[in-house]
């Protein structure tokens, strides 16, 4: 699978990894594991009911209260977001 990084996600990803270095394996290895086998339920992935983005999917990382809001569609998936969980649901309040 074809993981796309938008330029929002790689900002919000480098700002907490600023904030917690520890963040940084966790991130990588849902990364890793999503590119991996997708399917896996670690990663808790589900869709989102959107009407802007029919595509749109929450991926949780690892032991956090983080979530990658991504679209997949086909064999491409593109990671928009990387947000706690307060921001995700502000976020996808008015999909």
């Amino acid at each position: 699978m074809q993981i796309i990084f938008s330029n929002i996600y790689q900002k919000d990803k480098n700002k907490l990894i600023a904030k917690n270095h520890l963040l940084e394996d966790k991130i990588i290895q849902t990364e890793k594991l999503f590119q991996k086998d997708s399917t896996n339920p670690k990663l808790r992935l589900h869709k989102i009911v959107c009407k802007k983005d029919k595509n749109r999917y929450s991926i949780t990382i690892i032991n956090t209260q983080y979530r990658i809001l991504a679209t997949i569609c086909d064999n491409i998936t593109t990671f928009y977001r990387l947000l706690d969980h307060n921001k995700y649901d502000r976020y996808n309040k008015n999909c």
